[in-house]
C-alpha cells in the first residue's frame, strides 16, 4: 500500500504535492514522487533530467520534512502511461495528480495526463485543482 504522485514541478503539481504529503501523514503510507523525461534528443534529455532532478529533489525534501517515507522515481517516456505502470509496480492504492491549466482545445489536441490516468487507472485517483 502506497501513494504515487505524478509530479512535473508546475503549480498544479505543487498543490497536488501538498495534498499527497497530507494524505501520507494521515494514512502513514509511503509516497512515491514520480516524474517522466519526455525529450527524445540525448542532449535535451540530459538538460531535462537535470531540471527534473532539481524539482523532484525539492519535493522529496518537503515530504521528508513532514516526516513521511518518500521515494522519488524519474524515468523516460510518456508521463501518463509511466505513472500507471509505476503505480502497478509499487502497489499503489492511490494516484495523486494535479489538474493542468490547459484549455479545452489544448486537452483535445495534446491530451491530458490526468484524464488518461483517470480513464485507465486500476486504483483510486485524486485530481487536485
Amino acid at each position: 500500500m502506497s501513494i504515487i504522485l505524478a509530479y512535473d514541478g508546475r503549480s498544479a503539481a505543487r498543490r497536488a504535492l501538498d495534498f499527497a504529503i497530507n494524505y501520507a501523514e494521515m494514512s502513514g503510507l509511503p509516497l512515491y514522487i514520480y516524474s517522466s523525461i519526455v525529450s527524445r534528443d540525448v542532449i535535451e534529455r540530459e538538460d531535462e533530467f537535470a531540471e527534473v532532478k532539481n524539482y523532484v529533489g525539492e519535493a522529496e525534501a518537503k515530504a521528508r520534512e513532514a516526516g513521511i517515507e518518500v521515494h522519488s522515481v524519474i524515468e523516460p517516456g510518456p508521463a501518463a502511461e509511466n505513472v500507471l505502470a509505476a503505480a502497478s509496480r509499487f502497489g499503489c492504492d492511490i494516484i495523486v495528480v494535479g489538474r493542468s491549466d490547459k484549455t479545452i482545445i489544448d486537452r483535445a489536441v495534446l491530451g491530458s495526463v490526468s484524464q488518461h490516468i483517470v480513464n485507465h487507472a486500476k486504483c483510486n485517483v485524486v485530481i487536485v485543482h
